[in-house]
């Protein structure tokens, strides 16, 4: 049944018994409330505040909290009320569109209490929305358990050609080198930025890992010739790209035997290659037959055309760890990441996901790269880590996957950070 159209009368109401609105983000300096009593001294009560049915205020908090300042509590004043009650929808939208102009607001109720879709309808642009988001939000890799994670996702219903609506986001289980399934995953969007976690083809078994002592489900062919593989990651770029801005960043990551075959790829399809970015683990791996064990791994970062760069984050290096910070301490910053054993040698990696990524190492990019609300693209999205980031630091993630155990994952793994948005199946 159609919600009865909104109109609105006038009513008189004490002030004591209008209810300020808990999570109102609207908020005034000590300067701002003196100067509004003052005002209501001098002009009283100019601008109506309004209320649901129920008594709460929907504009006009700040109003009514300074009138109960100034003694006026038993006062009877006039409201505006609508003729029904106002959903959960209408009250956040008018509150913040009647606060949009002119306002001061407590960043952190914006950040935990509202949506990004709340904000942009409210008429906040993404320029707004990245200088609120971006100094107020952070990414956190949290207590994820991934190996639990992916026991539990074993038993999978989902199969080839499941699409699915993660809240803002979309997750296509498909494979990526068909450019039929990237169209579908689109469906009409382009990528700002696109992350890819390509398999490196060093003969990891998708299904055992780096131990050789799991079992994750996945199927991925990891061992291809030297050709082989660069047809498949040529064909995965040109699908990305396919489906991206006419300017973007784009960031492949590669193991380092390869990459020099990333970076003739950027060259023969019109990347620019920028930078070699660079991760270093708090952990190495083992290698008994070569002189330096790894503990790096690497992602060629280039762009096409003149993409957005946040200019408040001038200072960032190549290196994509969030806690190396630049200047007098890198050295430092550097070390503090290694535990060093000095009796026993240190383990083998442990990881869940073959090339398991923590989120915390797509916030600089992020937050360097793109806006609030841009699009993200990973065609071999793994176990999600960009989908955790880009959902904490309110980015969009529109991932592809091809094994079903790692789309579960990725799904639970979204429930687990976002309680509040349902999962959808597409098709």
């Amino acid at each position: 049944m159609a919600k009865q159209k909104l109109e609105w009368r006038t009513e008189r109401r004490k002030v004591k018994d209008l209810v300020p609105y808990k999570n109102n983000p609207r908020k005034l300096s000590t300067t701002q409330l003196e100067g509004l009593k003052r005002s209501l001294k001098k002009f009283n009560v100019a601008e109506l505040p309004c209320i649901n049915t129920d008594g709460t205020l929907v504009a006009g908090n700040q109003r009514v909290l300074a009138l109960s300042l100034l003694g006026r509590g038993d006062e009877e004043i006039e409201v505006r009320v609508p003729n029904r009650l106002l959903t959960e929808a209408e009250f956040r939208d008018y509150l913040l569109t009647s606060n949009r102009s002119g306002a001061s607001w407590d960043f952190e109720k914006l950040c935990q209490d509202f949506s990004l879709e709340e904000l942009l309808t409210a008429g906040f642009d993404s320029f707004d929305l990245s200088n609120i988001f971006d100094d107020n939000l952070d990414v956190n890799n949290g207590e994820w358990n991934e190996d639990e994670e992916i026991e539990k996702a074993q038993d999978t219903d989902i199969k080839p050609g499941d699409y699915f609506a993660l809240g803002r986001h979309r997750l296509l289980c498909s494979d990526a080198t068909h450019p039929e399934n990237v169209k579908k995953l689109m469906a009409g969007a382009t990528a700002d930025l696109i992350n890819d976690d390509l398999p490196f083809n060093i003969g990891l078994s998708y299904d055992k890992g780096v131990s050789n002592k799991a079992s994750y489900g996945g199927t991925t062919d990891d061992s291809k010739s030297d050709a082989e593989y660069e047809v498949f990651v040529k064909t995965v770029m040109k699908n990305a790209l396919s489906v991206a801005k006419k300017d973007v960043h784009v960031f492949f990551w590669c193991d380092e035997r390869y990459v020099w075959l990333f970076q003739n790829a950027y060259r023969e399809l019109g990347i620019d290659s920028k930078r070699l970015c660079i991760w270093i683990k708090d952990n190495q791996s083992p290698t008994p037959k070569t002189a330096f064990n790894k503990v790096t791994e690497y992602a060629v970062y280039g762009t096409i055309g003149k993409p957005y760069l946040n200019d408040k984050l001038k200072n960032l290096n190549e290196i994509q760890n969030k806690e190396v910070t630049t200047g007098n301490r890198l050295t430092d910053d550097i070390l503090d990441l290694f535990n060093i054993w000095l009796v026993k040698r240190l383990p083998s990696s442990e990881y869940q996901h073959p090339t398991q990524k923590n989120p915390t190492l797509h916030e600089k990019a992020l937050r360097r790269c793109t806006r609030v609300g841009d699009v993200v693209l990973d065609l071999t999205a793994g176990s999600g880590s960009i989908l955790s980031a880009c959902e904490q630091l309110k980015r969009t993630a529109y991932l592809n996957e091809l094994e079903p155990v790692f789309c579960q994952v990725i799904i639970n793994r979204f429930k687990q950070l976002n309680q509040h948005e349902e999962v959808i199946k597409l098709n």
